[in-house]
């Protein structure tokens, strides 16, 4: 473990990790990693580039994908979406795009059955001149391993940034300026959220059973009755929402030093950690937990925000500025168990190899 002190709620305590816990993927600093149970490294795969796009995987094939591009100006610029070999440590490309097109916040793989390939389903951007400005447009896109083009699908006005997907409901999430919404495989605008408060549209989650529910973070979290499109408040404060796979509860961040857990039969929330006196919270480091897919064990980076001083500068107001530094871990729990372990660092992506 790191210096960092962790306060846990009873109950809780800290262990070696279990023979049984699958390998974690994981982004840091900018480069995508493959971490043994103990958090070890076992292969450095390379550097991803700045883009924020998360990681999917394959765990037939035990591959690994993500969107990949130039980190700088000293090498060769490149767009592409890449596959990652888990067992063999390597990667290829699956496809290279042209430098004004990328894929961002949205990566998911769509398993086949009967024995067809599957395929990547995510959100294509692409920049384009119009007048005198640079207009960015965003489309879903989805690829068939093996194909040498992405299929590109609309999507209504105002949908920018897609907070989930569900695969068994076949639906999207998105929020824009004018609100969140319920989209469909075509990218068609099927519901719009009651705009009776702002719930703010911090990530987002499908209820794991299919039903016409969703969890929305932001200004807390509200569930979403799709069936009737009603919205209710479950917690005041509240972003990042993970539904568990039992489908009994949700795990979300209040902060980037905190895990809670609200328990939906309940109506209760638990706070799991959090990092002792931080009088100053923020959320620039905060990212949804990675569940493994039974739910045994989950994974998340949390951030220790510490004043070091004032500068001796004062800003452009007159006024002196305080300094902050950040110390990160990455922290993995054992759910059933109730023993956790980590080291120093930070994760910004993260992905089961499970």
């Amino acid at each position: 473990m790191s210096a960092l002190k962790i306060d846990f709620t009873a109950g809780w305590y800290e262990a070696a990790p279990s023979t049984n816990v699958p390998d974690l993927l994981a982004e840091e600093s900018g480069r995508l990693r493959l971490l043994s149970a103990d958090l070890g490294l076992k292969h450095d795969f390379g550097a991803v580039g700045p883009v924020e796009c998360p990681i999917a995987y394959d765990p037939v094939r035990g591959l690994a994908f993500r969107y990949v591009c130039a980190a700088g100006f000293r090498g060769r610029d490149f767009s592409q979406l890449r596959a990652f070999s888990v067992a063999r440590g390597e990667s290829y490309p699956l496809i290279d795009l042209p430098l004004n097109q990328w894929a961002l916040w949205m990566l998911e793989w769509i398993a086949s059955g009967q024995g067809h390939v599957g395929q990547l389903l995510g959100l294509h951007a692409m920049d384009r001149a119009a007048d005198d400005r640079v207009v960015i447009e965003h489309r879903l896109f989805s690829l068939k391993l093996g194909a040498d083009q992405l299929r590109l699908r609309p999507i209504c006005r105002d949908a920018y940034k897609p907070l989930a997907f569900s695969r068994r409901r076949g639906e999207f999430i998105f929020s824009g300026a004018e609100g969140i919404y319920l989209l469909g495989l075509k990218g068609e605008r099927k519901l719009s959220l009651p705009s009776v408060e702002d719930v703010g549209g911090e990530g987002a989650a499908f209820s794991p059973s299919g039903d016409a529910q969703v969890v929305i973070g932001g200004d807390g979290l509200h569930l979403w009755d799709l069936e009737r499109n009603l919205c209710r408040r479950l917690t005041r404060n509240g972003r990042y929402p993970v539904w568990a796979p039992d489908g009994q509860g949700i795990w979300y961040r209040e902060s980037s030093a905190d895990l809670h857990y609200y328990d939906l039969a309940k109506d209760e929330t638990q706070r799991i950690l959090a990092l002792p006196k931080q009088r100053h919270p923020e959320f620039w480091h905060a990212r949804p937990v990675c569940l493994s897919r039974n739910g045994c064990y989950l994974a998340l980076s949390i951030t220790e925000k510490v004043l070091r001083g004032v500068s001796l500068k004062g800003s452009a107001t007159g006024a002196r500025e305080r300094v902050y530094v950040h110390d990160h871990q990455l922290v993995v729990l054992d759910v059933k168990q109730q023993v956790y372990w980590g080291r120093e660092g930070y994760a910004s992506q993260l992905h089961w190899a499970d």
